[in-house]
């Protein structure tokens, strides 16, 4: 009986034993790390880092990624050629689920202020145009509007056919959709038959996001080569289209990531470093802005070439 009462005693022991641990770690590690996390997720300047975005890929690089080609028409001097473009970036366009975190959260533009920021572009008279096209505007075989803006597409959800093609349909503009190709016909993302009606379209340019959305900088060149090369002959195989653009997953890209891309037969590739000029030298980490909840006067000043 007295043995029994010793083993109930210490299993009771243990059990408070447990509950102390836990709650002396609830407050001295857990609680602080996640505060910290969730702090990581938001900077000031509204620009997402840790744990989606880390805070180097918004900074230019310090390699240069191409050589200059030299401008023969006007002199021997080695130049870039550079125009004012601004590029946005998307991702999610929906109404954000009450479960979403904060990352999602920052990621998603509600479908009401996208259009009110389309009826803006439209009504300043802004040309649209796809990512791909930057080559014939730096090259001078395509003269841009004054007016003109590139709306790109991270990831390839869903949400891209069922809201925002309809109304790249109804005000005529063009978009580029970067997909990740083992994702494709997953419950969020778009379907085979979605994606062939887009490419079909005229209004939408598919581009790559990878085999399934890795991170390129931080993997052996060989694998990180797989998924840019791969990726592009999946698409072009399956669709039946030319994939010219590609975007780097969570922005994350190196000297050698950017040379494998060009090498691919890629002819540009866009990053989230922020800005709106676009030159020969960045033309595989091509600058792009987040329209965020800018409509009107705030979204004309962000995207102005004035």
């Amino acid at each position: 009986m007295t043995h029994k009462k010793s083993l109930w005693l210490l299993i009771y022991l243990l059990i408070i034993l447990v509950a102390v641990i836990y709650l002396l770690a609830d407050l001295f590690y857990l609680k602080p790390v996640l505060t910290q996390r969730n702090k990581n997720q938001v900077e000031p300047t509204g620009q997402i880092i840790p744990p989606y975005y880390s805070p180097e890929v918004f900074q230019k690089p310090k390699f240069i990624g191409r050589l200059p080609q030299a401008n023969l028409a006007t002199s021997t001097a080695l130049v870039w050629k550079s125009v004012k473009l601004s590029i946005l970036m998307y991702h999610y366009i929906e109404y954000s689920p009450e479960e979403a975190d904060l990352v999602r959260q920052r990621l998603t533009i509600d479908p009401t202020i996208f259009k009110k920021q389309l009826v803006t572009l439209k009504q300043a008279g802004y040309q649209t145009y796809f990512v791909r096209q930057l080559t014939d505007i730096l090259s001078g075989k395509l003269q841009p509007a004054k007016q003109s803006v590139i709306l790109t597409f991270d990831d390839g959800y869903k949400d891209f056919y069922t809201i925002v093609f309809p109304l790249l349909k109804k005000y005529q503009f063009k978009a580029t959709v970067f997909i990740i190709y083992d994702t494709i016909g997953g419950q969020a993302y778009l379907s085979s038959s979605q994606i062939e009606e887009l490419a079909a379209s005229g209004l939408v340019e598919i581009g790559s996001h990878t085999l399934d959305h890795v991170y390129l900088s931080k993997m052996p060149l060989s694998l990180a080569d797989k998924q840019i090369v791969q990726s592009k002959l999946e698409l072009e195989k399956k669709f039946k289209i030319k994939v010219s653009s590609f975007a780097y997953p969570y922005g994350a890209f190196s000297a050698e990531t950017v040379k494998l891309v060009e090498q691919a037969g890629y002819s540009c590739a866009v990053s989230v470093i922020a800005g709106d000029w676009q030159s020969e030298q960045n033309l595989f980490y091509l600058y792009r802005l987040r329209a965020s909840n800018r409509t009107g006067e705030q979204l004309i000043k962000l995207i102005s070439s004035k």
